[in-house]
């Protein structure tokens, strides 16, 4: 993705303050900066972010990252590439909003925040032909998938992944552009990353940990074709992090206390790498028996399509299917 020097310089001027009350989230006057209001807290979620009184400037307290523009804050906090923030503040490709402003007596924008759902097309063929012919996913997996209605295409035709809670309602959701001309990628509005996008499979005591969906669905493949069995990626259970963050990973293993085993495969990058090695010390303190598994490729995509188009290039034994 190109990005000029004007979406450059106009993505720097964004006032983070109004960027984040147009995505749904609630942002309050403290002292001489601002906060977002989280209702209900959990690990990972943003309570500890100053804005600073620039409305530019941000620090998050509990990891301790900061910048001074809103492309940090869309890199360091919304895992966004460089390019995909400016774009994201420069107005060139659009993510979703979600609720309507409404002011309380001292005048100040108050949002409730909650998941808007992108409106579905009603048809799933253009999310289909995406992940069984560029991305080489199951054909069988993706019709279970939108079966399950955990993944559906919109009306801008792209392919939008759903993350469920205990009562299988919507509280996650990202979208994946299927123009590979025009790469798009982003969480919807009011996604709680507690629910990222996952599956359950008959192994109760064995977790696999990917980025992306994507990922998660190539490694479902992956085991059909090690083993010649179109039903062996009912096997096992897979969660994506939707990033790097372990704050899905934290809320899923408390809901499954049966996991013993839990398989990171990450990005073979320096993000996903340094998150792998992260995770799996502290996983391993806790008590769960932990593994890195380091793709050839760069990602579990990537990987899935080397093993159908140059078999050669992939070691089986990567996976402990």
């Amino acid at each position: 993705m190109q990005v000029t020097k004007e979406q450059i310089e106009q993505a720097k001027s964004v006032d983070l303050v109004d960027y984040l009350i147009n995505k749904g989230y609630e942002v309050g006057k403290t002292g001489n900066g601002y906060k977002i209001k989280v209702k209900d807290k959990f690990s990972g979620d943003l309570s500890s972010l100053s804005i600073f009184e620039n409305r530019r400037g941000w620090k998050r307290w509990s990891n301790g990252t900061h910048g001074g523009d809103a492309i940090s804050f869309l890199q360091n906090v919304m895992d966004l590439n460089f390019q995909e923030a400016v774009l994201e503040l420069s107005g060139g490709q659009t993510m979703y909003t979600s609720a309507k402003a409404v002011h309380n007596s001292n005048n100040n924008s108050v949002l409730e925040k909650h998941l808007i759902l992108p409106e579905s097309a009603n048809v799933h063929s253009r999310v289909c032909i995406y992940l069984n012919r560029e991305r080489m996913i199951d054909d069988n997996i993706i019709r279970q998938m939108i079966s399950d209605k955990k993944i559906y295409q919109d009306i801008r035709n792209n392919a939008v992944f759903v993350g469920l809670n205990e009562r299988q309602e919507p509280k996650f959701a990202c979208i994946r552009g299927t123009n590979i001309n025009i790469p798009y990628k982003g969480d919807c509005d009011g996604s709680d990353k507690r629910y990222a996008f996952s599956i359950e499979g008959m192994n109760k005591s064995k977790l696999y940990v990917f980025e992306a969906p994507i990922d998660l669905l190539s490694h479902a493949t992956m085991a059909n074709h090690i083993t010649n069995n179109p039903d062996a990626w009912k096997m096992h259970t897979r969660i994506s992090l939707a990033g790097t963050s372990d704050v899905a990973l934290e809320h899923f293993l408390k809901s499954h206390p049966d996991i013993k085993e839990i398989h990171f495969i990450l990005d073979n990058d320096e993000a996903g790498q340094t998150a792998a090695k992260k995770h799996c010390d502290k996983y391993s303190k806790l008590g769960y028996k932990t593994v890195n598994h380091i793709l050839k490729a760069n990602d579990m995509n990537e990987e899935l399509i080397d093993y159908i188009t140059k078999p050669l290039l992939v070691h089986k034994k990567l996976y402990i299917l």
